[in-house]
């Protein structure tokens, strides 16, 4: 009965635990802040969500649709050289964090799909 105890009580601290739902809703409200000229904090606070939807791999085993419930459609990749450089097919889609003067503009998520429209590859950018 212990050893039950002591194991479960070791899986809940087994390291930093990312709520998805609010990561989302996060990034979601960043992609629209506006980023003023000089505002460091607010770039740096955008560069830490997309490192965090790395490292916790947010976006793995979701299909097109669910991307799109939880962020919008991104934006196509078409000819960008980001999204070619990196292997990403023309249809793949692209998340700007943030904009200046109304237009996308921060650090960079492009979330790749395969055939079936599950998300095969992820690539981040931060901006400094």
């Amino acid at each position: 009965m212990v050893v039950v105890a002591l194991v479960a009580a070791l899986a809940g601290c087994g390291g930093a635990t990312v709520d998805r739902e609010q990561l989302f809703a996060s990034l979601r409200t960043a992609i629209q802040e506006e980023i003023e000229p000089g505002d460091d904090a607010t770039l740096e606070r955008h560069n830490q969500l997309v490192v965090e939807a790395r490292d916790q791999s947010l976006f793995d085993g979701m299909r097109r649709f669910e991307v799109e419930e939880k962020l919008g459609r991104g934006q196509e990749c078409g000819s960008r050289a980001l999204c070619s450089d990196h292997g990403f097919a023309p249809t793949a889609w692209t998340y700007e964090v943030g904009r200046r003067d109304g237009v996308g503009w921060g650090p960079t998520i492009i979330v790749g799909f395969d055939r079936q429209g599950i998300v095969d590859n992820v690539y981040t950018l931060t901006r400094r």
